[in-house]
């Protein structure tokens, strides 16, 4: 048996769920155009290099800063429900489904927080590791607990979980569409570059690893 990794955004998911999660909040009129703004400008210097994840990911965090955690599991219940469900990639699905039958675990491994992952990872029924929010008392602090799962934090977490399974790196496969997920692609046995950016295609490409289209 090994594990079988799958990143979220744009790998199980054909959208990226923040942006995604931003225009529902905007059709609702449940965000500022000043928050929009912000958020657009935060993306961009992320994408951009100006912002590294860690401190791209603070910045979005402090400005939800003392929310109320029940109320945005709430509310991302029903954007899941509403908009974000149909964007899960049937691929995707299938292929995850395969590692099943083989008899692999199946683990959602995603920069995004626990807000929007859960219900993904709910509905497909599969465990996850994502970036977490701090909450206490049931209010958002502007934290994050432990690593962020991004880049070397992915990783990390990949790394955890496998031992914790004590499953062997060369046993796992890792499926995601991001460069910035080269960490694990490298220390796994089958990294699969899936609807790849530029970066990772020819990264893929170079080290003769797979690439497929989900979507």
């Amino acid at each position: 048996m090994g594990i079988a990794f799958f990143d979220m955004d744009k790998t199980l998911l054909s959208v990226s769920s923040g942006m995604n999660y931003v225009q529902y909040l905007w059709r609702r009129r449940r965000i500022s155009l000043r928050e929009v703004i912000n958020v657009l400008l935060i993306s961009a210097e992320y994408s951009l290099g100006v912002l590294d994840f860690p401190r791209a990911m603070a910045r979005m965090s402090r400005s939800v800063r003392g929310g109320n955690a029940v109320a945005i599991k709430a509310l991302c219940e029903q954007w899941f429900v509403d908009d974000l469900k149909c964007h899960i990639a049937p691929r995707a699905v299938a292929r995850l489904r395969e590692h099943q039958q083989r008899g692999d675990l199946v683990y959602l491994l995603s920069a995004s927080t626990q807000f929007a992952v859960e219900p993904v990872a709910r509905y497909l029924d599969i465990p996850y590791r994502s970036t977490e929010l701090e909450v206490v008392n049931n209010r958002l602090t502007g934290g994050i607990v432990g690593p962020p799962c991004y880049a070397e934090g992915k990783r990390y977490w990949g790394e955890e979980i496998a031992r914790q399974h004590n499953t062997p790196l060369a046993a796992c496969a890792f499926y995601t569409d991001s460069y910035s997920d080269r960490s694990f692609m490298e220390a796994v046995g089958r990294p699969v570059a899936v609807n790849p950016d530029v970066r990772l295609r020819r990264l893929a490409q170079q080290r003769g690893w797979p690439i497929e289209q989900f979507y």
